[in-house]
C-alpha cells in the first residue's frame, strides 16, 4: 500500500540520517536523488521524520513504527489518510488539545528533554519539553521607518507582539512580499528582544554607545538590530570564518549599511591584536544552541550533554580575552541561543569573578509561551 512504502522511505531516512548536516538540507539532497517522490510524499515524509525527531529522547521503548505515528498524532492537528490508515483513533482525536492526546499515549513528556538539572532556573522544564511537539513560528522584525508599509502588506496575516515584531505562520514567504533586511529582517522574537539589552534604562549605563563591536557576528542580525538603535554608531563586525563575514556584507548591503569595519578573529586565541576599542560589546557566544531546537529537533535527538563542557571550555576563551581588552566604563552584552545554565549563568557569574565586570541586567529570554526561541542575555559593565 502507498502508506506502508511511505513509511519504508521514512524509516529509511532514520536509519541513514546521523545529525551534522542540518536534517532540512539532508532532506533536499534525499528528494533531489528519489526524483520519482511527488510534492504529497515529500511533504508527507518530511512531516513524519520531524514528528519523529520532536519527540526527543522520549518513548525509546516504540517501535520506529509506533514513533512515526505517535509523534504524528502529537505534532500535528489536521487528520491524515496515513493516520488513519495506521491508526483511526489517533486520526479520529487528532484535533483534541495536547494534554487529552498525552493522555492516550505512553509518552513521558517530560523525557523529551530530560537534562532537568542542567537548565537555567528560570526555564520550566514540562513547558519547555512541551513545545518541541510544535514548531516554533516565523518572526519578522520591521525596521524602522518602513513600519506603516509593511503592516500595509501583512494585513491581517500577521500578529504584533510589539511594535515592530510580526508574527507569522511557518510557509510564509518572506521574499515574495520584501527584500529581506531591508524593509525586514527575519528574526526570532527572543533574539530581537536581545536589543533591550543594548540599549541604555533606568539603573543602567545612561550614555548611548559611539562605538559597537559585535564580536562573533554570525549571521550579522543582531548587528543590524544594533545599527537600528544607533544608526550613527562606529560598527565593527568580527567572526573566525571569512565565509560568514561575506554573507554579512550582503545583507549589510541589502539592510542600507555602508560604515562598517570588518575582521577575522580567533578569539579563542590569547595572542589576539588590533581588537577595536569600543564603548559596547556583543558576545554572542557559540553555544549549544539549545533554546533553538524546536527548529532544528535533529539537534536534539543527537545531542549529549558532554557537549555542554566542550562550549564553556570556548566561551570562556572567548570572553576572557574579550574582558581583558575593556576599557573602564566599556560595556559587554553577553547572549547566547542556549538553556543550559553552564552556558548562562555561570558565564556572568565567571565575568563577575575572575574579571570584575558587574552584572546590570541579566534574563533568560524565554520563548515557549510565544512559539519562539528560548535565549539568555546579560549586560555586563566594566
Amino acid at each position: 500500500m502507498k502508506f506502508d512504502n511511505q513509511l519504508r522511505h521514512a524509516t529509511h531516512i532514520i536509519d541513514t540520517y546521523k545529525g551534522g548536516t542540518p536534517l532540512h538540507v539532508w532532506l533536499k539532497d534525499f528528494f533531489r536523488v528519489n526524483k520519482q517522490m511527488g510534492s504529497r510524499d515529500r511533504k508527507q515524509l518530511s512531516t513524519l521524520v520531524y514528528s519523529f525527531f520532536r519527540l526527543g529522547h522520549a518513548a525509546t521503548h516504540l517501535s520506529i513504527k509506533d514513533r512515526f505515528i505517535t509523534g504524528l498524532f502529537l505534532c500535528t492537528d489536521q487528520p491524515s489518510d496515513l493516520l488513519g490508515y495506521f491508526n483511526p483513533g489517533y486520526n479520529e482525536a487528532i484535533t483534541k488539545p495536547l494534554a487529552e492526546k498525552l493522555a492516550v499515549t505512553d509518552i513521558q513528556p517530560t523525557d523529551i528533554f530530560p537534562w532537568k538539572n542542567e537548565l537555567s532556573a528560570a526555564v520550566d522544564h514540562e513547558a519547555f519539553c512541551l513545545s518541541f511537539l510544535r514548531q516554533p513560528d516565523l518572526f519578522l522584525r520591521i525596521r524602522p521607518g518602513y513600519e506603516q508599509a509593511v503592516r500595509a502588506k501583512l494585513g491581517e496575516q500577521a500578529e504584533y507582539l510589539s511594535p515592530a515584531t510580526a508574527r507569522l505562520p511557518n510557509g510564509f514567504k518572506v521574499e515574495d512580499h520584501f527584500t529581506p533586511d531591508k524593509e525586514v529582517v527575519i528574526q526570532d522574537y527572543s533574539s530581537q528582544r536581545v536589543g533591550e539589552f543594548l540599549r541604555p534604562g533606568p539603573g543602567l549605563s545612561p550614555e548611548p554607545p559611539h562605538t559597537f563591536w559585535d564580536a562573533c557576528a554570525a549571521s550579522g542580525g543582531k548587528s543590524i538590530l544594533a545599527h537600528d538603535l544607533y544608526p550613527e554608531m562606529d560598527l565593527t563586525v568580527s567572526d573566525i570564518r571569512e565565509s560568514i563575514l561575506q554573507n554579512l556584507r550582503t545583507r549589510f548591503q541589502a539592510a542600507g549599511i555602508t560604515k562598517y569595519h570588518t575582521f577575522l578573529a580567533d578569539l579563542t586565541r590569547d595572542d589576539i591584536v588590533n581588537l577595536p576599542v569600543t564603548h559596547l560589546v556583543l558576545a554572542d557566544a557559540p553555544c549549544t544552541g539549545s533554546g533553538t531546537w524546536g527548529r532544528t529537533p535533529e539537534d536534539l535527538y543527537f545531542f549529549h550533554p558532554k557537549t555542554i563542557d566542550r562550549y564553556q571550555i570556548t566561551q570562556r576563551k572567548i570572553l576572557a580575552n574579550i574582558a581583558t581588552l575593556l576599557a573602564p566604563g566599556a560595556t559587554l552584552v553577553y547572549c547566547t541561543c542556549s538553556v543550559f545554565k553552564q552556558e548562562n549563568e555561570e558565564m556572568v557569574a565567571f565575568l563577575r569573578d575572575g574579571f570584575n565586570l558587574q552584572p546590570e541586567k541579566m534574563e533568560n529570554l524565554i520563548g515557549y509561551p510565544h512559539r519562539a526561541d528560548t535565549l539568555f542575555a546579560a549586560r555586563l559593565r566594566k
